[in-house]
């Protein structure tokens, strides 16, 4: 059974801990629109949907078709820790995604422990170090 636009909407704040009125805020959008997206009694405008899909760190693929965008279907999954503080920072889907990329490999090259801590990693420290090569892009 395929989800609606709405429904992922709905499910991908809520893997990022936010509230609607915290999504709302940072997207500019009315708390009753985005009450209506959600339960799919409304239909949204693409610029209003590009805005959403910014604000979750998303792409719109994800969010139209519920599929991640490009040559591979492979859903990337960013850590809430990281959602929250790319969404606080003002990065964009590419620069979150290029600085998850970057931690993995440094933990890869330092033991060969599982992935435990994503969620423990201070994202801000970790970005203040690499930002000089995200910024290039």
């Amino acid at each position: 059974m395929s989800s609606s636009v709405g429904e992922r909407i709905k499910q991908r704040r809520l893997e990022i801990g936010w509230t609607q009125d915290q999504l709302c805020t940072k997207a500019g959008l009315s708390k009753s629109f985005l009450s209506e997206l959600e339960n799919g009694k409304r239909s949204v405008s693409a610029s209003n949907l590009l805005d959403i899909a910014r604000t979750l760190n998303v792409s719109l693929d994800y969010l139209m078709t519920g599929k991640a965008s490009g040559e591979q279907q492979t859903e990337v999954s960013i850590p809430s820790s990281l959602a929250k503080f790319a969404a606080d920072a003002g990065l964009s889907l590419r620069q979150t995604l290029m600085l998850l990329d970057m931690q993995k490999q440094i933990v890869a090259h330092r033991s060969a422990k599982k992935k435990d801590g994503l969620e423990a990693v201070d994202w801000q420290k970790f970005y203040e170090g690499v930002k000089e090569f995200l910024e290039n892009e």
